[in-house]
């Protein structure tokens, strides 16, 4: 009898175990996408855009296009760009007011303003206000959460604390998530993009044909940060840095770089630029575009095409556009600062020459605003 009953409770184990299995999901693999991307690259990757601005994230005619070009460029916040601000901020360009108002969270004398014009733009409905106050924000848990060590400092000063536990909540955030479903419905492009990843799409076997086809449908529409996301999963950690997982995923990535690349995505040029060192038509577009990995490529990769004029004009186009003078002597034979006249650099002309696209967007994060990738 006890034998039978132990025979059974095996096979009820059993039983559970299979059923068990069964409902585990399965684990995804990217390399079943590929199938799904095939006609999408058939019908774009020998397609070059005759306009540079084509996915640019504002065009030069925006009030906000020359703000998110010297934050892409790294430029340092300085008087003039401080008055740029100032006047967009007095008349009520909102967005003006969030990136300056994520920047002067940094201060802790100024703390409590700034997380008072976020609140009061939140309250009026904007979604992005309501975004980086909320849990989901990186800024917000590192300056006005509980857990902020900055609060005692600001205590110790006798500075106004108020903010504290306040802010940095799910409740915030799901104020954000119906914000954008208005702006979504609307049309709007990153909102869209802003639900997909809230909804999690990516990350299940289910769904995950959806999930490519909507990466699909935001680069169609020239919206490749998407895609660029999408990429940048398929690769893994190791020794020597982050690796394509597999050679089919690594092809099948620098095809969609190639796409974004003919439509003057400067993320997707700066990745390209490495694998293909030698398309001299990528480096134009990059330089065209602005892209500041076009002068780190062309020092490292192909110093060797320049004259020792040439590496001293490139240098100093390389501090005008960005304010850097760290270009000067990265190697032996880079020319020094004053070994020439600058006079002999047609600089203003090059530059007259560009047309910068804005790859960056009201969601990117401070530290990312000027790598390009």
């Amino acid at each position: 009898m006890m034998r039978h009953k132990t025979i059974i409770q095996v096979i009820l184990l059993s039983i559970s175990m299979s059923f068990l299995t069964g409902c585990k999901e399965k684990a995804i693999n990217p390399e079943d996408d590929i199938p799904l991307f095939k006609e999408f690259i058939e019908e774009n990757i020998g397609k070059v855009a005759d306009d540079p601005y084509i996915s640019s994230t504002l065009r030069p005619d925006d009030e906000m296009y020359e703000v998110l070009l010297d934050l892409q460029r790294g430029i340092p916040w300085d008087d003039k760009i401080q008055q740029r601000f100032s006047k967009l901020m007095s008349e009520g360009n909102e967005h003006a007011m969030i990136i300056k108002a994520r920047s002067g969270l940094l201060n802790i004398e100024k703390r409590s303003y700034w997380a008072s014009v976020l609140t009061e733009l939140m309250e009026k409905g904007n979604p992005y206000a309501a975004y980086w106050l909320s849990s989901k924000s990186n800024i917000c848990h590192m300056y006005l959460g509980s857990r902020n060590l900055g609060s005692k400092v600001a205590k110790d000063l006798g500075l106004d604390t108020s903010y504290e536990n306040k802010y940095c909540t799910e409740e915030i955030y799901q104020k954000a998530v119906e914000g954008f479903k208005k702006l979504a419905a609307e049309g709007d492009l990153r909102a869209q993009y802003f639900l997909l990843k809230d909804k999690g799409l990516d990350k299940s076997v289910e769904k995950r044909e959806k999930y490519i086809k909507e990466v699909i449908r935001f680069a169609e529409a020239h919206y490749y940060k998407p895609m660029m996301d999408y990429t940048s999963s398929l690769r893994k950690q190791t020794r020597k840095g982050r690796v394509f997982s597999t050679e089919k995923l690594k092809s099948l990535s620098l095809e969609l770089f190639r796409i974004a690349s003919n439509n003057y995505y400067i993320p997707a040029m700066s990745k390209l630029v490495y694998y293909e060192r030698d398309n001299t038509a990528l480096f134009d577009r990059l330089k065209k575009s602005g892209g500041r990995n076009y002068f780190w490529a062309m020092a490292f990769d192909r110093s060797n095409e320049l004259t020792t004029r040439d590496k001293y004009c490139h240098a100093v186009l390389f501090e005008k556009m960005y304010t850097d003078t760290d270009f000067y002597g990265f190697d032996s034979d880079w020319p020094k600062k004053g070994d020439y006249d600058e006079s002999i650099c047609e600089t203003d002309k090059e530059i007259s020459k560009m047309k910068p696209m804005i790859y960056i967007d009201y969601f990117t994060k401070s530290d990312d605003w000027s790598k390009g990738y």
